[in-house]
Parts: structure tokens; C-alpha cells; sequence
């Protein structure tokens, strides 16, 4: 799992166990999301809001539900 961070505790994370690489989290946010040459999916450090908004987007997109976003201004609070 990776994971990156927006502010005060926001997080981004991919479960790469779950992932298929479909590429719509790439197409979606290509600021934060990279399908790296070895095939797995990687995420920016360190995300602005707009970075924010649009992985929250891909999140939603994803068809294995593979990105999690947590925290404050996400979609997911627990």
C-alpha cells in the first residue's frame, strides 16, 4: 500500500493488491497517479487541493476500488 498525504491527516492510499491497472486513476488525477515501467501504480508524496479533488475523482472511478482517500475534505471520513 502507498500513501500520500494533503494536509492534516488527508491521505491518499492504493491498495496494489487490488489494483488491475486499468489506467482511469492516470487519466483522471495524472498529477498524483503514475503507472510506473515495472507496472505497478505509484502516488505523489505530497498533493494539493486540486491534486485533492481530482484523486478523490479517480477514486470514485476506480472499477476495483483499488484508492482510498481519508481524512478531512475527503469523501471516505470514518
Amino acid at each position: 500500500m502507498i500513501f500520500g498525504s494533503v494536509r492534516r491527516g488527508t491521505r491518499v492510499s492504493v491498495d496494489n493488491e487490488r489494483c488491475e491497472i486499468f489506467g482511469f486513476c492516470e487519466m483522471e488525477a495524472p498529477a498524483t497517479f503514475k503507472i510506473g515501467p515495472d507496472g505497478k501504480l505509484r502516488i505523489r508524496r505530497m498533493i494539493d487541493r486540486d491534486g485533492l479533488d481530482q484523486a478523490i475523482s479517480a477514486a470514485r472511478l476506480c472499477p476495483k476500488q483499488a484508492i482510498r482517500v481519508k481524512g478531512e475534505g475527503a469523501y471516505d471520513d470514518e
